[in-house]
């Protein structure tokens, strides 16, 4: 096929609006143009069509790019240990108890209290789920305080916490396998007295006192 027959056709793909990659090029540019030498009018078809496939080729790894992030993102976590899958909602609900546990605390702590939560929904002695392990009542007494006193409900979750969250979940532990946090000078007197009678106790960080 001469030159001259292949400049032909690229015109008259280009005059239908499709090139190589999807792209529109605009016949009417080539008709206008003045007249060249058949090298130049072939370099200037090269030229369109590499920035063309160039612009493709760019758009093609953004999308692919968007994609794995948007995968990544969406990738579900898990209740370490478990098959049970975080939800939204359960998350949302961690971090709200977390943070009304531990407010003033540090992350340890705040990790902490994740870690009792986490422990529960794997034991069989407790609800098998997160969100009720924490609204749990037995004999009409709720499990964890803020849940019943308001705290649960007007804390702001802060990012120290929502990081705390996010490290119990993909599995640091602090624990030693605790199921139960007392703070004893805030608690019922009663409560403390069960809690070292009827319990193991473990260790205290940061006025928590942790037993199982």
């Amino acid at each position: 096929m001469t030159l001259k027959k292949k400049i032909e056709i690229a015109a008259i793909v280009c005059s239908i609006g499709l090139c190589s990659f999807g792209q529109q090029v605009c016949a009417s540019e080539f008709m206008q143009l003045p007249k060249e030498s058949n090298d130049k009018m072939e370099h200037l078809v090269q030229t369109k069509l590499l920035k063309e496939q160039r612009d493709y080729l760019l758009q093609a790894q953004l999308v692919t790019k968007i994609n794995l992030e948007k995968q990544i993102k969406e990738r579900p976590s898990y209740i370490p240990g478990t098959n049970h899958i975080v939800t939204e909602r359960e998350r949302a609900i961690l971090e709200r108890i977390v943070e009304a546990e531990a407010t003033d605390k540090d992350q340890k702590s705040k990790i902490l209290v994740a870690n009792v939560i986490l422990n529960r929904v794997r034991s069989k002695e407790f609800p098998n789920s997160i969100e009720k392990v924490v609204f749990q009542r037995e004999n009409g007494k709720v499990q964890f305080s803020p849940t019943a006193d308001g705290r649960y409900d007007s804390v702001h979750v802060t990012q120290s916490t929502k990081n705390s969250v996010k490290r119990a979940l993909e599995g640091k532990d602090y624990s030693e396998g605790a199921l139960y946090f007392v703070e004893k000078t805030m608690a019922n007197p009663k409560n403390v007295s069960w809690f070292e009678s009827s319990l193991t106790r473990l260790f205290t960080y940061q006025g928590h006192s942790f037993y199982k």
